[in-house]
């Protein structure tokens, strides 16, 4: 169901990249992020995170729509600040500062996205809902990429963090909230899983401050509003939801983006969430390094010193072949009275390297041999080649013609470029030997 959204998406990456380069030298020289740019920035952004959500972290079934507005009835949202000025010396050194960002997101990424998804999905489909823990975790992995993508177009200049939540960790078993004003007063129940939905303000009373005001650390960047679970529901005591006539206002904008995240967006992440993210981290971690190992041994390894043999063997016994062609070619151009000898000659000469060719290129070696054995293919292809036209001069040629010929190929060049080239080649197959 999620491939037409990958398949659009795929052109609207293309066209993203594009965007955020011209929108980078815009902001560089304006210090501020060019309106087209913004624009469709974001709307990339909305559309990558609603597909996101339901296709790769199950935290909602609601189809998403293909479009790059904010759609407010759909349960995945993104606050983005408002287009304003940005540092020129940070958006000068953008890519290099996103790197740290970009690498806790990489590990988490490769920890979220390897074991964990299947066992999400067995669990999504027998019970119809993702547990507690894991749909609050997978909530904190969707900000922390949707705050990095933002952060990198240059849609906000806050630098992503809270990848752990805002606040303290919560217990697992969260118990109802009492509300502290009567439900005619307007006075909505914050759950402690982070209900993301847009709450009325309402006046505060000594004690009540750490409740609604900014928790320590929080990261005003942007946000996103993900649905809640099911099993949250019961932290919110009945008849304490928060009505959608109460939407602050003052968040909405022209265009549909978002002044920012309202107070009530923090993600507050149970123990059994923040421990599930120490996990995707490990995980992330071990696969990192899997993948590094396996790419530096590639060049080390015991298989490449297998391939290298094999390969030298191969070759050698290609470069006999060739060899013996070559004294044959020659001991007929020496016994030849006329042109027509000579280009018999050339085409028998220009079969043999054709051969080579062909064995040069099925031959596997490893990885830092294979622009080594490119150019040797490339020269003994040129060759043939060569050697072919000069064989379709015509019998009735001058030595001479012949010859002008055989400079204008450039035959004697390319054969020693051949020569150079080969031994290239096998001083790199030798080196695995060593």
């Amino acid at each position: 169901m999620i491939i037409p959204h990958f398949f659009v998406l795929f052109f609207l990456n293309i066209a993203a990249g594009f965007v955020a380069f011209i929108g980078w030298w815009g902001t560089l020289f304006t210090g501020r992020l060019p309106e087209f740019a913004y624009s469709y920035l974001s709307g990339y952004v909305r559309w990558y995170t609603r597909v996101q959500a339901y296709g790769a972290l199950l935290l909602t079934d609601q189809y998403p729509p293909f479009s790059l507005r904010d759609e407010p009835d759909y349960p995945v949202r993104i606050a983005i600040p408002p287009r304003d000025r940005l540092n020129r010396f940070a958006v000068l050194f953008r890519i290099i500062l996103v790197i740290p960002a970009a690498v806790v997101n990489l590990v988490v990424q490769y920890g979220a996205g390897t074991i964990v998804p299947i066992v999400a999905w067995v669990i999504a489909l027998i019970t119809g809902k993702l547990p507690k823990s894991l749909h609050l975790a997978y909530t904190a992995v969707l900000r922390y990429s949707t705050r990095l993508n933002c952060y990198s177009t240059m849609l906000t200049a806050a630098y992503p963090w809270g990848l752990f939540g805002d606040g303290l960790a919560v217990p697992d078993d969260l118990a109802p909230v009492e509300p502290d004003a009567p439900a005619e007063s307007g006075g909505p129940a914050e759950s402690d899983a982070g209900d993301l939905t847009p709450a009325a303000p309402r006046e505060e009373t000594p004690g009540e401050a750490s409740e609604d005001a900014e928790a320590p650390g929080e990261d005003p960047s942007v946000d996103a509003e993900v649905p809640r679970d099911d099993a949250l529901d019961d932290a919110i005591a009945p008849g304490y939801e928060i009505p959608d006539d109460l939407a602050v206002p003052e968040y909405a904008v022209p265009g549909g983006l978002a002044a920012g995240p309202p107070a009530d967006w923090r993600l507050l992440l149970t123990r059994g969430a923040r421990r599930l993210l120490g996990t995707f981290i490990g995980i992330g971690i071990v696969v990192a390094g899997i993948t590094i190992a396996s790419s530096v041994l590639s060049n080390v390894g015991p298989n490449n010193l297998a391939t290298a043999i094999a390969a030298r063997h191969a070759v050698d016994v290609a470069s006999e072949a060739l060899t013996g062609a070559l004294h044959n070619y020659q001991n007929t151009v020496q016994g030849c009275t006329d042109a027509g000898c000579v280009e018999g000659a050339d085409g028998h000469f220009a079969t043999a390297f054709t051969d080579f060719a062909n064995t040069v290129r099925g031959t596997p070696v490893p990885d830092s041999a294979s622009s080594a054995k490119n150019a040797v293919y490339a020269d003994a292809t040129k060759l043939a080649r060569d050697l072919i036209r000069l064989s379709h001069l015509g019998p009735t040629i001058t030595p001479d013609q012949y010859g002008s010929a055989n400079t204008a190929l450039g035959v004697s060049q390319t054969l020693n470029q051949f020569q150079t080239d080969y031994s290239a080649l096998t001083t790199v197959l030798e080196s695995y030997k060593e």
